[in-house]
């Protein structure tokens, strides 16, 4: 199986274990509130029962599972992912909902005509910073082509901050973590980019001591 990494300087990229048990290490990390923090995000979501979703970088299928508890049978999930581990995992973890399906395409490259304007909510977790600035405008084109107008799309990422205005604890943290592609996200005024390509009437959620946001767009034109 070929893993290599699309951009060898992300983060998101990740295969076998990390792939697997994602979720888990990642309620090792927040001593446990993982779960509970992803729940009540997509709480803030507000999807009604009969919403298209597309879910960007979709991962193993963890954030989908949960959003699928307030779909009827009308509504459906399509992930999009290229990481085999994470597409094998998300399948089996989906396996019980007939209308929650994952697809290996990439998230940085035009979509298919056949996503144009079929989708209520777009959603995208931990994935945007961990891109080049250029891949990141090309999902944020995605996001705008594949919407309805009045569609709803949902960034949750790192907020916007000076790397080195924040306590030491938190910048070592963040030194650690992550990749060179994150240093670079934090720093852009992401409202802007959004209004500049047709998003606006934003709302914003932080968590995590303030570095961390879901932030909603909606698509206005």
């Amino acid at each position: 199986m070929n893993n290599k990494k699309l951009y060898p300087d992300s983060s998101v990229e990740i295969s076998g274990i990390m792939a697997t048990q994602y979720e888990k290490l990642l309620n090792i990390l927040t001593l446990g509130t993982y779960s509970i923090f992803i729940s009540h995000v997509i709480k803030k979501m507000k999807i009604r029962p009969d919403d298209k979703i597309i879910d960007f970088g979709a991962g193993n299928g963890y954030n989908a599972c949960k959003m699928r508890k307030y779909l009827s049978d009308e509504g459906e999930i399509t992930g999009l992912d290229i990481g085999e581990d994470m597409i094998k995992t998300f399948r089996k973890k989906c396996a019980g909902y007939k209308n929650v399906r994952i697809v290996k395409r990439r998230i940085d490259i035009p979509l298919p005509e056949e996503y144009t304007g079929k989708f209520d909510r777009a959603f995208i977790s931990f994935v945007l910073h961990g891109l080049p600035h250029d891949s990141r405008l090309k999902v944020i084109e995605n996001a705008s082509k594949a919407l309805k107008e009045g569609g709803n799309f949902f960034i949750l990422d790192y907020n916007e901050f000076k790397i080195e205005e924040i306590p030491f604890y938190k910048r070592k943290v963040f030194e650690f973590i992550e990749c060179p592609y994150a240093f670079g996200y934090i720093k852009h005024d992401w409202k802007k980019i959004l209004s500049e390509n047709g998003f606006g009437n934003f709302e914003e959620h932080f968590y995590f001591l303030n570095m961390v946001r879901l932030l909603r767009a909606t698509k206005i034109k």
